[in-house]
């Protein structure tokens, strides 16, 4: 029975780090979001880095939002799709884990309890795996975001090549690249 109960321990601490982790990344996003309120708006800032700014934060609060702002239906609806996926599978797991360890503290003999405990340690870990999962989705949104808003602002910093035809019947080959 005490092994019992150190496993008991070890869950509830592991269950209040995760709560503590997601309280973390809640405050960090809310921190993030609240920034460009709190700067000062300088005269400088072109309209272009305004519009930017909109569609990033968009893809912040919600994967694929963003994209759907800038008309990149197809990668909007995907990043959307992909992150609500995630989100319904946490909850899934969360729940058939919740379920599972409610069975392992009523469990009357230790085949139960052995049993439902490695059940609710699956799913716990499969939950887990859907939490990393939809970070990296929401990581590759914003990185996504961000490159299609610097495309859009870096139009003219291309690589270019010319060909002129100068006087005396000469060639001028000109390759340029701005950054």
């Amino acid at each position: 029975m005490d092994i019992l109960l150190a496993v008991f321990k070890a869950h509830s601490v592991h269950c209040e780090r995760m709560k503590n982790y997601i309280i973390i990344v809640f405050y960090l996003i809310l921190l993030f979001l609240s920034l460009p309120c709190l700067a000062e708006e300088s005269p400088q800032i072109k309209t272009a880095e305004k519009q930017k700014l909109p569609s990033l934060q968009k893809s912040l609060l919600i994967p694929g939002w963003g994209q759907l702002a800038e008309k990149k239906y197809a990668k909007g609806f995907l990043f959307l799709s992909a992150e609500i996926f995630c989100v319904y599978e946490i909850f899934r797991y969360n729940h058939k884990g919740n379920y599972y360890y409610d069975k392992y503290k009523t469990a009357e003999n230790v085949d139960d309890t052995v049993r439902f405990r490695q059940l609710t340690e699956n799913h716990d870990t499969t939950r887990n795996q859907h939490i990393l999962l939809a970070a990296g989705i929401w990581a590759v949104n914003l990185m996504d975001i961000f490159l299609i808003n610097k495309k859009k602002d870096n139009k003219d910093n291309d690589l270019k090549i010319t060909i002129e035809k100068r006087e005396k019947q000469s060639l001028a080959l000109t390759i340029s690249y701005s950054f």
